[in-house]
């Protein structure tokens, strides 16, 4: 009776053991596939970029895009403001410090999207893959979970810097139907979530500090953000373009792509990434001493 016991233990065993392996197997053979279609569409990405290269023959890095706020403009965004204390107190918190912090001449995005941004709140789920969303073309944000406001104000950040002329997201933009910047937008974001409000989300963890990375190639840190809330990803191109080829450029915008997509997002490519902005820089920095 024991021997009987023992091997229908052992076949029991055996079976959930190929069940895993199967499943195993399964999941590798997905990742792989995932991959592959991801670098795929990073190379349709590049060869986008590549075609729209030749604006920077025609485009005027040194105007701004807009010209300064008039005293209207101005008052303006105060009755915004004063409408949106009296309505939303978190939107107003948000509104408070972008004011306190970011040039009101960056600030069209805000005063056109804001008021009208519908915000809903669904059930809380930590199952849910996704925190938060932002839609531009309906203006409409969807909360499905949130600690301390920080996936709120992380959307209304997107809001703040959803272009009302043409179809940009901060440094997110679409290029004949295909949309490129998305992972230095979420990074970058994130990153100004983080100092604008004084927190430590580990979101987009490894955008953030790539974000930051690109950042350096900026001598002024406030031109970035400007180009972020104007949704102006033609003029960071511009500045990255002082410091490095058109190949290295779109290459490193590209590439921060492929870590939104949770079945690519590993370690090794993170720091290759990395090393690659890094080693970009420290060249440019050798290039300007030995002027």
């Amino acid at each position: 009776m024991t021997n009987i016991i023992l091997i229908i233990l052992i076949s029991i065993n055996f079976i959930l053991t190929t069940i895993n392996i199967n499943k195993a197997l399964k999941n590798i053979q997905k990742r792989k596939q995932k991959i592959k279609e991801v670098q795929n569409n990073l190379n349709i990405k590049k060869l986008a970029l590549y075609q729209i290269m030749p604006i920077f023959t025609k485009y005027d890095l040194k105007s701004k895009m807009f010209a300064k706020f008039k005293q209207e403009d101005i008052e303006k965004l105060n009755k915004i403001v004063d409408n949106i204390q009296k309505e939303n107190t978190q939107i107003y918190i948000f509104s408070v410090k972008l004011l306190e912090n970011i040039d009101i001449n960056n600030l069209r995005n805000f005063i056109h999207n804001i008021p009208i941004t519908i915000i809903n709140y669904h059930k809380s789920s930590n199952t849910f893959p996704i925190a938060g969303t932002y839609d531009r073309k309906n203006n409409t944000i969807e909360i499905y979970r949130d600690k301390n406001n920080i996936t709120l104000y992380h959307e209304l950040l997107h809001a703040s810097s959803a272009s009302y002329i043409y179809d940009a997201i901060g440094f997110k933009t679409q290029i004949n139907g295909i949309t490129i910047g998305k992972g230095l937008n979420e990074g970058y974001t994130e990153l100004l979530n983080n100092r604008l409000f004084n927190t430590k989300s580990k979101s987009y963890l490894y955008l953030q500090k790539l974000a930051k990375l690109i950042e350096k190639f900026y001598q002024n840190k406030e031109e970035m953000i400007e180009d972020y809330f104007n949704a102006d990803l033609l003029r960071l191109f511009g500045e990255l373009l002082k410091s490095m080829s058109i190949e290295e450029a779109v290459d490193i915008i590209v590439e921060l792509d492929q870590f939104i997509e949770p079945e690519t997002l590993d370690y090794i490519s993170y720091l290759k990434t990395k090393q690659k902005i890094k080693n970009i820089y420290n060249k440019s920095k050798i290039k300007t001493l030995s002027r």
